[in-house]
């Protein structure tokens, strides 16, 4: 009865952990990171996707890694061979991206592939030091790149629609097209909004998770 007790009380936990990064710290929308793809790249969903996944290719194996491995190197050791698997990992994901999928994609992101996953990486205190459970650390990984994949893509949705009555490239129909949509001061209006709407959700989502604990303890 305790385990099961216990296990309850480390998923909700976790479940707050992964919310957490997801929503109410947002990588973008309370840390301002990953701006610059977001606004020169969001303008269609593909973009947005893809941008998304090569941001977890990178971010969870990595973090995975250094929870597992990074006691066992001496500390001014590990920023390096984070950024070496990040390069790696960079390289191999465009590789893979140009070759079998879409060159014409890579073509679009190559310069904010590197740049969005910098960004990403450089926030996330597991590259320079571990911790305890490495699971936590994929959580924490997931929840900052579903956080990031959550904006891009409903932004990138929004404008893509705007600009050219498509999503996915697939024509939906919609009254007018507004090629303003194409400008970076689009892609701000947009992330205000959503700032504007996490704050309200921040509380609320907050008091839930830590009800949910306390009920297990």
């Amino acid at each position: 009865m305790a385990d099961n007790k216990n296990l309850r009380r480390h998923f909700w936990q976790a479940a707050h952990l992964f919310v957490e990064n997801a929503v109410t710290n947002n990588i973008v929308l309370i840390q301002a990171l990953g701006l610059c793809p977001i606004i020169a790249a969001g303008t269609t969903l593909k973009n947005g996707v893809t941008l998304t996944v090569c941001t977890a290719i990178v971010l969870v194996p990595l973090s995975f890694f250094i929870a597992l491995v990074g006691n066992y190197l001496a500390k001014w050791l590990r920023p390096a061979i984070y950024v070496l698997l990040a390069a790696v990992l960079l390289g191999a994901t465009g590789y893979v991206l140009g070759t079998y999928i879409s060159p014409e994609l890579y073509a679009r992101l190559y310069l904010f592939i590197p740049l969005m996953a910098v960004n990403m990486l450089y926030t996330r205190s597991v590259g320079l030091s571990t911790w305890v459970n490495p699971l936590a650390t994929v959580v924490d990984a997931l929840g900052s790149t579903l956080g990031f994949g959550m904006v891009i893509c409903l932004i990138s949705a929004i404008r893509e629609m705007a600009i050219s009555n498509t999503l996915w490239d697939i024509p939906v129909q919609l009254p007018l097209t507004l090629s303003e949509a194409t400008i970076p001061f689009t892609a701000f209006v947009l992330l205000g909004f959503m700032s504007a709407l996490l704050q309200w959700c921040r509380q609320r989502v907050s008091a839930y998770f830590h009800r949910k604990e306390a009920d297990e303890e």
